[in-house]
C-alpha cells in the first residue's frame, strides 16, 4: 500500500481534530443568577469568551437554556439532542480570568445609571430616618417632635452632604474592578442593558421604599424591647458593682483575734 502523501495526511489529522472538536461542544459557566418578580436570568460564558444574561428559552453559544429546576437550583442546557444541568456550585470560574479594568467597571455604572439611582436611594434613606425619628420622638415627653425631625434632617443633609454620587461613582469603579472580572463585568453589563436590567435599576429605589417600610415595623418593635433590657442591664451592673465592693471591704477588714 503506497504512503498519503503528507499533505494529505495532514488534512485527514485536521479532519480528525475537527470532528472531535465537533462531538465535544464547549459547555458554558453558570456565573450567576438574578431574580426580579417572577423573572430569572442566568449569567452563562464561555471560559475567556462571550458572556450574557439569558432566561428560560433563551439561546447562547449555540446551546438553548430549556428549564429552571427551583428544587435543584439547577439550569438544563440543550444542544443538538444533548441535554447539561448546570449549578453555580458546580460551575468555575478560571483563575486566569482577565482582571477588569476601571474602564470596564465604569461602563457597568453607566448602564446601572449609578448618579441617578444612588442619589434616589440617599433621598429615600434620608425621608426614612426622618420618618423613624418622628415617630420613636412622638412618644417621648418633652420633646417638640417637628424641632427633633427638623435638627435630624440637618443631621442626615450634613452626612450625605460627604456622599456625592459623582465622587461615589469612582470609588465604586475602583471596587468593581477590583472584585470582578472582566468577563463578569461584561455579564453584568449585558444583563442591565436588558429590559429587565434597566427595571431593576429604574425601581429600585421604590424596591428600597417598599423594603424600609416593611422593616420599620419590625424595628420599631425591637427598639421598644430595648429601654427595658437596658434598664435591667444598669440593675443588674449596678448589684453587680455593689457586691463587688462589698466583698473587697470584707477581704480589707482585718481579723481581730480574741
Amino acid at each position: 500500500m503506497s504512503k498519503l502523501p503528507r499533505w494529505r495526511a495532514l488534512f485527514c489529522f485536521l479532519g480528525l481534530v475537527s470532528a472531535l472538536s465537533a462531538a465535544e461542544p464547549v459547555i458554558p459557566e453558570l456565573r450567576g443568577m438574578l431574580a426580579t418578580g417572577t423573572d430569572r436570568r442566568f449569567a452563562l460564558a464561555i471560559p475567556g469568551g462571550d458572556t450574557a444574561w439569558i432566561g428560560v428559552g433563551g439561546k447562547f453559544s449555540g446551546w438553548t437554556l430549556s428549564e429552571y429546576r427551583a428544587a435543584q437550583d439547577a439550569i438544563v442546557l440543550v444542544k443538538d439532542g444533548r441535554e447539561t444541568v448546570l449549578k453555580l456550585s458546580s460551575s468555575t470560574i478560571g483563575a486566569a480570568d482577565t482582571k477588569a479594568t476601571l474602564a470596564d467597571a465604569e461602563e457597568v455604572l453607566n448602564k446601572m445609571k449609578f448618579e441617578e439611582m444612588f442619589g434616589k436611594i440617599i433621598e429615600q434613606q434620608k425621608r426614612s430616618v426622618i420618618e423613624m425619628t418622628k415617630s420613636m420622638t412622638g412618644k417621648m415627653k418633652g420633646a417638640d417632635s417637628a424641632d427633633v425631625a427638623e435638627f435630624q434632617a440637618k443631621v442626615m443633609d450634613m452626612i450625605f452632604a460627604e456622599m456625592k454620587p459623582e465622587e461615589m461613582k469612582i470609588e465604586i469603579a475602583q471596587i468593581y474592578s477590583d472584585v470582578f472580572t472582566k468577563s463578569e463585568l461584561k455579564g453584568l453589563g449585558d444583563f442591565y442593558g436588558t429590559p429587565a436590567g434597566q427595571a431593576m435599576i429604574d425601581k429600585q429605589p421604590d424596591v428600597q421604599k417598599k423594603t424600609m417600610e416593611v422593616m420599620m415595623p419590625r424595628m420599631m418593635a425591637g427598639m421598644a424591647k430595648i429601654g427595658p433590657m437596658t434598664a435591667e442591664f444598669t440593675k443588674q451592673q449596678a448589684a453587680k458593682k455593689k457586691a463587688a465592693a462589698a466583698e473587697a471591704a470584707a477581704q480589707a477588714t482585718p481579723v481581730v483575734s480574741p
